[in-house]
């Protein structure tokens, strides 16, 4: 696992390293990497219960106690010992740092509204923060936290990012690669959406009534696109981020089995990060460097997850509605069930298509659809249907645009055009993996230049 800390951990890890005899190095050894993991695991969960705590006002002073909290495991486990329960052992500093934290600002800040009173004494606070801190209570704060981060008020963007690193524990620096920025650009935009949290007055509420459907479609497109970033990971040296992807599986799982958010398109979009997901393990071979679809080994896609998608895909198909993600989901499906890339039924993931365009027409579903299209008709009628699509000069700067019309050119021997656009498609992606592709497919184009 990758080890990444933020700038004063960094600096608190390399202190003890440098005072410490080779025993307590040893047991460092140990200790970063289980910290750097739970950092990953356990940070949203504790961020999420402060957060409820303090309000969401204070979210800057509960990621601060989350940190005191880390720094002080980095302390003291190379000399203590790893705990029994090292997530428990957090959160019960985090419970004790809260107790502290509400004794010293008592008279200067205000907490969460609703619980407020009821930590003006010492028997109620310690009660009330002994329930928050409930596994229950923890499970419904994360869910809280997620509307309060998809609050209109916060640009998309910021939302993105506040997502990545309060409830998905990423580093400020992982998220400036992420959306293949600087760290001082990310800084800012979480500076901003703490800001929009004071100014908007943002309560940790799930919605309810007419607001809740657009709230939640908010939600349902964020982890959307958290998730686009885990399958292609454009910003680190494999393709894949599995941790992100189970991320959003998690975030989506607890929307799909809370009362009040468990609704079809919920059910949709956890089948369709089911089905991506599933098929992980077999999209890069064991160099990392990138398969396509028909040349991946199928038996290394999880079964397991494709049955889970299946039943969340069968489980929303109620009601009358039909979302985006009800047909990226049986697409994906499709993709799923054939046993071999021969046995794929383009005909219905063609059908899919069509109904996906008439429901939110984009160019890049019409260039997906050109793809299932050169299956049936062959790569010359897919180039056509490229050339027809309305808009389809929006997508220039787009890299998959250049390597699709790169394959569908060499497929009707236009070598020439294929490496054009294969040069465009390499200067356009930031993917390593994604860039030894196109130079494979550059350097096979050569060879047939040259014979």
């Amino acid at each position: 696992m990758e080890v990444i800390l933020s700038a004063s951990l960094i600096k608190i890890v390399t202190s003890i390293i440098m005072a410490s005899e080779s025993k307590t190095a040893q047991a460092n050894a140990q200790v970063l990497p289980l910290i750097a993991s739970l950092t990953r695991s356990e940070t949203g969960k504790l961020v999420a219960v402060l957060t409820r705590i303090f309000g969401a006002h204070n979210l800057a002073l509960a990621e601060d106690v989350v940190q005191d909290v880390l720094i002080k495991a980095i302390e003291q486990w190379p000399v203590s010992g790893i705990p029994d329960n090292p997530a428990g052992w957090l959160f019960t500093v985090a419970r004790n740092k809260a107790i502290d934290t509400i004794r010293k600002y008592r008279r200067q800040r205000t907490f969460a509204a609703d619980i407020s009173s009821l930590l003006e004494s010492e028997y109620t606070a310690a009660f009330t923060l002994n329930t928050c801190f409930s596994d229950e209570e923890i499970q419904d704060d994360q869910l809280r936290m997620m509307f309060a981060c998809c609050h209109p008020g916060i640009g998309r963007e910021g939302q993105i990012a506040l997502i990545m690193k309060t409830l998905c524990g990423f580093s400020i620096s992982q998220i400036a690669k992420a959306f293949i920025t600087n760290t001082d650009t990310i800084e800012k935009r979480l500076y901003r959406a703490r800001q929009a949290f004071r100014e908007n007055n943002i309560s940790l509420d799930i919605p309810s009534g007419p607001t809740l459907q657009k709230r939640l479609d908010n939600v349902l497109e964020t982890i959307y696109l958290l998730f686009n970033e885990a399958y292609s990971a454009s910003f680190h040296e494999s393709l894949i981020r599995k941790d992100l992807a189970e991320d959003t599986i998690r975030l989506c799982t607890l929307l799909a089995e809370n009362t009040a958010t468990k609704l079809p398109q919920t059910g949709a979009l956890l089948a369709l990060l089911c089905f991506h997901t599933s098929r992980l393990s077999g999209r890069t071979d064991e160099h990392g460097d990138l398969l396509l679809m028909k040349d991946q080994h199928r038996a290394l896609w999880d079964k397991q997850m494709i049955e889970r998608g299946v039943w969340y895909l069968a489980n929303s198909a109620t009601g009358d509605a039909m979302s985006r993600y009800h047909l990226e989901a049986a697409i994906a499906y499709e993709h799923c069930k054939a046993a071999s890339y021969a046995d794929t039924d383009w005909h219905t993931i063609l059908s899919y298509y069509d109904l996906l365009v008439k429901l939110m027409p984009s160019q890049v579903i019409l260039l997906n659809r050109a793809i299932v299209i050169k299956e049936l008709e062959g790569p010359a009628r897919a180039l056509e249907c490229i050339r027809q699509i309305p808009g389809i000069d929006f997508l220039q700067e787009y890299y998959l645009l250049h390597a699709i019309l790169g394959e569908l050119n060499m497929e009707i021997g236009e070598t020439k055009n294929a490496a054009v656009h294969y040069e465009k498609a390499l200067k356009l992606s930031v993917s390593e993996a994604e860039k030894r592709f196109l130079i494979k497919k550059l350097n096979h184009l050569a060879t047939l230049e040259a014979h």
